[in-house]
Order: structure tokens, then sequence, then C-alpha cells
């Protein structure tokens, strides 16, 4: 038996719009009409007056001070099936069999006045090459405009195996219009107001004027789809204590709709079936890191007799414990908390004796785990699934206090336990400890 490996790292949030869109400035607003003489589809009003579509990026998210600039942060997904809750989905009536949906509308607007604006130089994924500031809490942007200037978002859709951005847009707008595939024609109202015939299995439509002879739209006839809002690091510093990501009705906003016809002069508007507008679910914190690991552990456990494991759940007898030494730089003051990201062994699924699965390796032992446990207390550290979300990391207050500029010691101890028929063989482990300021 040999070795037990452990990496070390501050927690960044695991790249989940960690604004964990952001906060999101994006707040998708409904500033031009919705309805036209021309038109021959019009969106239900109400219920379809600026609905959101809710991003999470959790309560915080947490960065390491030396994250380069343009590096993803955190990515949500937003399901288009939110909206089939708003009036059982029902979105639009259109007055002959003939009009139809054929084009998605994306569009991203921002105001230079306040800080939501495209970053130059940043290379991104998403196909509209660039990056938009969020706008928070914070001050001193370096780009102009409000905030911190520390997050940046792209939004892009996801629909049969395709990404379409949300496109910037200036005062003249040139539209995003992506076609959506094969034509969507509406159900005919006298279906709809039943949930019968070609509308089996919808929600009828309730409470709304749909006459015989017109027809209504549901979001489930199009092609399923998705809203993808991801998070960037940019120039600007959220510091230690952090901002909060916002959402600003007027200052930015991520417009999503559908168009029956391509025609793209603001004039022509009444084109228009919806307008949505992201939301963040809850207040996201976004901050620096104070401490940062500086080096990576291998800890040698020594050699055991297999005939020294006697009880299940127990050390080896007559073995003592190892000690386990981690550094971390802090480059500011800070209380600290810390986290064990590892495989749970088998006889330990939850992971609350602390004990972590062995490495698959050809000449493995079996029946053996590596147990974890405070040095004073001999409490056993709880293990956090690796992949876990950040929000869900079984944290560990010990009363660590950073001080800046100075080196920050974590210790505790590990050791084998039997957990089940021992075979003899290699027995390595692995676990990263991620640091957070409390």
């Amino acid at each position: 038996m040999r070795t037990i490996r452990l990496k070390t790292r501050s927690a960044s949030a695991p790249l989940r719009f960690a604004i964990r869109l952001l906060g999101l400035l994006l707040s998708i607003a409904a500033l031009l009409p919705a309805t036209s003489v021309e038109a021959n589809c019009q969106r239900i009003n109400p219920p379809w007056n600026d609905k959101p579509l809710t991003v999470d990026f959790g309560a915080e998210i947490v960065l390491d001070e030396n994250v380069a600039v343009g590096t993803p942060i955190a990515t949500a997904v937003i399901p288009g099936s939110q909206l089939y809750a708003i009036k059982g989905g029902w979105v639009a009536t259109c007055n002959n069999q003939d009009d139809a949906i054929k084009y998605w509308w994306l569009e991203q607007h921002y105001s230079q006045s306040s800080g939501s604006h495209p970053v130059p130089g940043i290379s991104v994924d998403s196909a509209d090459g660039r990056v938009y500031i969020m706008q928070d809490s914070g001050s001193r942007n370096p780009y102009g405009g409000g905030g911190s200037g520390s997050v940046g978002y792209t939004t892009e859709l996801l629909v049969n195996g395709s990404a379409h951005a949300f496109s910037w847009v200036s005062a003249s707008p040139n539209k995003s219009l992506p076609p959506i595939g094969e034509e969507i024609h509406g159900i005919p109202c006298s279906d709809a107001l039943l949930g019968t015939g070609a509308a089996e299995g919808y929600p009828p439509l309730v409470n709304v004027n749909c006459p015989i002879g017109d027809y209504a739209v549901n979001w489930r006839q199009l092609p399923p789809f998705q809203i993808k809002v991801t998070l960037y690091r940019m120039g600007g510093s959220p510091g230690t204590s952090g901002v909060r990501l916002q959402n600003n009705n007027n200052a930015g906003f991520s417009l999503f709709s559908l168009m029956n016809r391509r025609s793209t002069p603001p004039s022509n508007n009444g084109e228009l079936f919806n307008l949505v507008r992201l939301q963040l679910a809850q207040s996201t914190r976004v901050r620096i890191n104070p401490c940062h690991g500086i080096n990576n552990v291998s800890v040698s456990l020594g050699e055991v007799g297999s005939h020294r494991f006697t009880t299940l759940g127990q050390p080896a007898s007559s073995v003592a414990d190892t000690p386990v030494h981690i550094t971390a730089w802090c480059h500011s003051d800070g209380d600290i908390k810390w986290a064990v990201l590892g495989k749970a062994a088998a006889y330990d699924p939850g992971g609350n004796q602390g004990i972590l699965a062995l490495d698959t390796e050809e000449d493995s032992a079996s029946g053996v785990g590596i147990q974890l446990i405070h040095t004073g207390s001999r409490a056993p550290l709880p293990i956090t699934p690796e992949g876990s979300a950040f929000d869900a990391y079984r944290w560990i207050d010990t009363n660590l206090h950073a001080q800046g500029n100075k080196i920050l010691m974590l210790d505790f101890l590990a050791r084998y336990v039997k957990t089940g028929d021992v075979t003899p063989g290699s027995a390595n482990g692995h676990a990263t400890l991620v640091l957070s300021p409390k």
C-alpha cells in the first residue's frame, strides 16, 4: 500500500451567466409594441407581458485571483419548458391557417452609459464573438460606465444541435433572425379551447379571446430549445468582499421572441409574437478568494499488512495516523472555510465517514479505503462528491484566518480503514481541497 495524492485549489464557481444571466443585467425588457395592425398574428396579452425566464447561478461565485480575463466562470442552461407554465404555454393567436412562425428573434441590447457594451479583444465560444459587461453593485469599471466591470456574459439559443448567439444591436438594429426550420402553424381555436383534436395533450386555452375560425400557437409546437448564459471573468475586480450581480430593467436586456415574417425595420415590430426577459432567480455575489493553493502534496501511508485489518470501518491495528500538511498563499485577510472533494468509498457512500475510494489500478488492493480525519478531534472530514455544484459543497469550518501576504497552513490526518474483505495490492487515492472565504 502506498500513497494518497492531494491537490489544492481555491474555490472557483464550477463553470455554472457562479452571474452562477449573471445577476443578470439581462433583463429582457418589453420596450417595443407587441402588436400592429399589419400583423396577422399577435401575442396573447395578457399573459405575455414581459414574462421572465429565470436563471440561477447560486448564491455565490468565488474566483481565484489569477483567473485570466475571458475565462468562463459559470454557465446556466434554461429549458424552454419554463414557458409552458404560463397560460398553459399558449403564446399567440393568428387570423389565418396560412400564418406561421418562421424565425427566432434574438437580440442583445446594451447602453454604453451603464457599462453594458462589447468588450474588444476577448475570444469567446459564442457565435456573436462578443462579451458584454454585467451590471453589478461595484464601482471602478475599467470599461467605463457603472459596476465593477468584473463579470461579462453571453447568451445563446440552443436548438436542433446548433447554437445561435443573441447578437448585439445598435440604435439601428440588424436583427438576428435564424429560421425555426419547419414552419409552425397554429392549432384551430376550437381545439385549443378544449384541449382536444390537434390540441390533444395540451392544457386547454382559457380566459383568452380565440374566435372559432382563428388559430392559437403553443410553445410545445416549437422544437425543444434551451437558452444558455455563460459568465466570464473580466478586467475589473469584485474584491474579496464581493459585488452583487443585478437585474437592471433598462440598462441592458436580451430579447427572445418569435417572428412570422423576416422584417427588420424597427417600424415593423408588429410581427413580434412574444417578449420575455432573463431574470436572476436569486441574488448572486461574486468575489475573489483571499487564498490560493500553492502546492500539490503526495503523502505516503506506508505499507500495512492485511492481517492488521480486523474490524469494518476501523483502521489497521497498531498503525499510526499519517499527518497531512497543506499550504496556501493568501494575498489578503479573511476567514476561510474548506472542503474535501473526492470519490467516497462504497462502504461510505454519503461520505459522512470521510472515507475515500481507492484509485482504480491494475494491482489495486480491495477491502480498504483512505479515511481523512481532524487532527485534534479525530472526527471524519466529510467528502463532497467530485463534480458537485459549488452550492452543494460540504464546507468544513475550523476557524482558519488568512493574513495578507502570508502562508496559511492546513493540517489533518490520513489513515487506511477496513471496508470489506482485504486483498493486498497498491492502495492509492486522491482528493482535492477547496479553500473559500466564509
